[in-house]
């Protein structure tokens, strides 16, 4: 007896009664919409802010302002102005003092953030 479909036997694809190994047709071509903004596979924007800091357009410090910015965008309406601030700024803190954090902006974009004044 195998386990999830290692060694034999298991679901088809498509279900126990579909077709094996056949994806179900919907009739219409694959088709991208050039007016559409880039996406990567996981769904978030393209890397343009990094595109912009690696040909020196904006430093290092804009860069990860603008990816807090991002990161608490979904919050813009549900906090009130004072806490965003606090919460930009625990964030913008974490990315300059926070080991984990520090070594992820190093392997994104090449640099270490310098630990605030």
């Amino acid at each position: 007896m195998g386990i999830d479909g290692i060694g034999g036997g298991g679901i088809p694809p498509g279900g126990p009664k579909g077709p094996k190994g056949v994806a179900p047709s919907t009739g219409r071509e694959f088709q991208v919409d050039p007016a559409a903004p880039e996406e990567s596979v996981s769904g978030v924007a393209s890397p343009q802010p990094l595109a912009r800091l690696e040909s020196g357009e904006i430093t290092l410090d804009q860069y990860l302002d603008g990816q807090v910015d991002q990161a608490v965008s979904h919050l813009q309406d549900k906090l009130p102005a004072a806490q965003m601030t606090i919460v930009r700024e625990t964030l913008r803190e974490q990315l300059q003092t926070d080991p984990v954090l520090i070594e992820l902006v190093k392997r994104a974009t090449g640099q270490t953030p310098e630990p605030s004044p």
